[in-house]
């Protein structure tokens, strides 16, 4: 009989968070029993697509706690796990040990994109210490904000994401010529994209065969379409929205660009470097734990468009360049970054609670 792992998120969308976890259940339902639980979002697809288990509940707020705690506990007593594994809310690990005090709750820290993360990592320092029995960081940036937070060095591991490699390329659904600048994240202010934008006007004018293609959903992306049409260079820049496995346009990108104000640990670079694009990213996070300034891609400061656009002049003008990073940057992967080792790991780490 396979040991039960219920998968616990406070909602399932299409971006970071999500694509790791429907990586790691596609390859560990054969060693596993697994269900994923959490509100619906535009990710429900992609578990239906993949035959991943799921069961919908209602989003977790102040006012629907009880309800919440009803209904996640009808779920544990139904499916009866051997441990519950929950990702990105660390207010989940007390819920579920407060319904289910005999399950091992262990909690998958993927960073603090907020205002005061400090208060996040507090917060989940000691919600983990009293609750939790292990937490896993995706960068080592995080383990140690958590550490210094208060969390037992010896209640955390380092489990870095990890991608797989794919030799599909899907065609862009727009007609560009010239040189392609690409990224891919959610829309939202802590992803840095006004920067990309900015920084792209710069070149703009300079280089008149290069494109900018944005992929992505968020709340900032009407703000971003009326900051390209002002800088007038709307006829260069593509918004092509949220896109199911967006890594297979990735080999029409020449260039991938991150310029996140926050990261713990980003896939989208892991998804680049893996089909040897070079990327260009800011120091921020985890991101230096990927990538290596001038010898795994090029890193620049959050917030400084003028030198983000800098560094992606050199990669237009030095196509060399774009193929050492891009090679530099795969042989990185390769070491550090498979799906295979993040599988092993997990799967190692799942043992210790089975035994």
């Amino acid at each position: 009989m396979k040991p039960k792992i219920l998968y616990l998120l406070p909602y399932f969308g299409i971006a970071g968070t999500e694509i790791h976890v429907i990586e790691l259940s596609k390859h560990l339902k054969d060693d596993y029993e697994l269900i994923l639980v959490a509100p619906y979002g535009k990710g429900l697809a992609l578990l239906e697509e993949n035959n991943i288990p799921h069961r919908e509940i209602i989003p977790l707020t102040f006012i629907d706690v009880r309800e919440y705690k009803r209904r996640l506990k009808s779920i544990v007593e139904e499916f009866k796990p051997n441990i519950i594994h929950i990702h990105g809310a660390h207010e989940l690990v007390y819920i579920s040990r407060s319904i289910a005090s005999d399950v091992p709750v262990v909690f998958t820290c993927h960073g603090y994109a907020t205002s005061f993360p400090f208060i996040d990592y507090k917060i989940s320092a000691f919600i983990n210490k009293k609750w939790g029995d292990k937490v896993i960081t995706v960068s080592n940036y995080d383990r140690k904000n958590l550490i210094k937070a208060g969390l037992p060095e010896d209640k955390t591991v380092l489990i870095y994401n990890g991608v797989t490699e794919i030799s599909e390329k899907k065609e862009l659904p727009i007609e560009t010529e010239g040189l392609v600048i690409g990224t891919a994240a959610r829309l939202t202010r802590s992803k840095g994209i006004r920067y990309l934008i900015e920084a792209f006007s710069y070149l703009h004018n300079k280089y008149r065969d290069i494109n900018l293609v944005i992929i992505g959903e968020g709340e900032e992306r009407k703000n971003l379409e009326i900051l390209a049409q002002d800088l007038k260079i709307n006829n260069r820049v593509f918004f092509l929205g949220a896109i199911p496995d967006a890594r297979c346009y990735f080999r029409n990108f020449h260039i991938f660009v991150l310029p996140s104000l926050s990261e713990a640990f980003s896939i989208t670079i892991l998804e680049a470097v893996s089909q040897k694009i070079p990327v260009i990213a800011t120091s921020v996070g985890g991101i230096p734990e990927i990538i290596e300034d001038g010898k795994t891609g090029l890193l620049v400061p959050p917030k400084e468009p003028l030198i983000l656009a800098q560094a992606i002049e050199r990669l237009i003008t030095d196509e060399g360049l774009r193929v050492r990073l891009g090679d530099e940057g795969y042989r990185r992967y390769k070491e550090n970054f498979t799906l295979e080792d993040m599988c092993i790991k997990t799967k190692t780490l799942y043992r210790r609670f089975l035994e």
